[in-house]
């Protein structure tokens, strides 16, 4: 299975080649209707072709042509169906809470199910506020929405931003560093009540600082996620902090142009994270849509 933690890992055979399968499995099938894909474009041996296709619930149909490989989305003939919160007449208070998300903003990220609206509700109400899906992200466990106000590129974020992963870790450090001053000047002054008052007040602050990533709204676990595709050449992401599936991760990865290429593991054998690299363009040969696929669309689906 491609981000099985126990089978073969894509960087095995190379981090081109990673990058190459990574943009044909989220790039190509990415939810429009027909797909065709030649191996010999791709460089890829037919088998591995229609793995990634079934991987991303296509079915092979007739060829178009000789040399090519034909592929229809059929989501609903796979098991386990992508995710739409099955709400037919959704509550008031969530579109409410939805409009508040997108008021003023030109970009907003949203989970379907941290908004509890079905796909349809979502877009009509962004629509409203005069947003458009950018893009778009599913497996079985939730839906994520990518709004925008215009078709500009993907944005990258560098430095701290408060409320991110990024700036509670420097939080947990000061915070960690502080407490340990108090303990220590406590200690050394004879003032016992400094002593307590560090411990009571730093260890429930670091507490806090390494369990907000975990409590914040699913929503803005995702907007962090997208901020770490910053641009650097490699990332080491893990999923369970951002509590997101690793084909989420993947697929949000690939709208950054980033593509896996194995998991990480500690020296103890512990699950670090996931690996990706940002794809070269220049380096990747077939990585470009330009006659290798049809159907394309406006809206990136992943």
């Amino acid at each position: 299975m491609y981000l099985s933690p126990e089978g073969i890992q894509p960087v095995e055979f190379g981090a081109e080649w990673a990058c190459l399968l990574g943009s044909l499995r989220y790039r190509q099938f990415d939810e429009r209707s027909v797909v065709h894909v030649s191996p010999a474009i791709w460089g890829m041996d037919p088998a591995t072709i229609r793995q990634a296709a079934y991987d991303r619930r296509y079915v092979e149909v007739p060829p178009a042509g000789p040399d090519v490989l034909s592929f229809q989305f059929a989501p609903d003939s796979f098991p386990g169906r992508l995710f739409d919160y099955p709400a037919p007449s959704p509550a008031p208070s969530r579109g409410q809470w939805l409009m508040k998300k997108i008021r003023g903003k030109d970009r907003v990220w949203i989970s379907l199910q941290d908004a509890k609206l079905s796909r349809r509700h979502a877009v009509e109400l962004a629509g409203q506020a005069q947003m458009t899906v950018m893009a778009e992200f599913a497996d079985s466990g939730d839906r994520i929405l990518l709004l925008s106000r215009a078709s500009n590129p993907p944005r990258t974020t560098t430095g701290l931003r408060i409320g991110s992963p990024g700036c509670l870790t420097a939080t947990v450090v000061t915070v960690m560093i502080l407490a340990a001053v108090g303990c220590a000047a406590g200690a050394m002054t004879e003032r016992p009540w400094l002593l307590l008052l560090s411990v009571g007040v730093g260890f429930p602050l670091i507490l806090a600082s390494f369990l907000w990533t975990r409590a914040a709204p699913r929503s803005h676990r995702v907007a962090w996620l997208a901020d770490r595709f910053n641009g650097s050449p490699s990332l080491l992401i893990a999923p369970g902090v951002y509590g997101v599936s690793p084909e989420l991760v993947a697929q949000i990865a690939a709208y950054f142009d980033y593509y896996y290429t194995a998991w990480v593991r500690q020296n103890n054998g512990r699950l670090q994270g996931m690996a990706f690299v940002r794809r070269n363009i220049s380096a990747h040969r077939g990585t470009e849509t330009d006659g290798r696929t049809s159907d394309t669309g406006d809206t990136g689906r992943f």
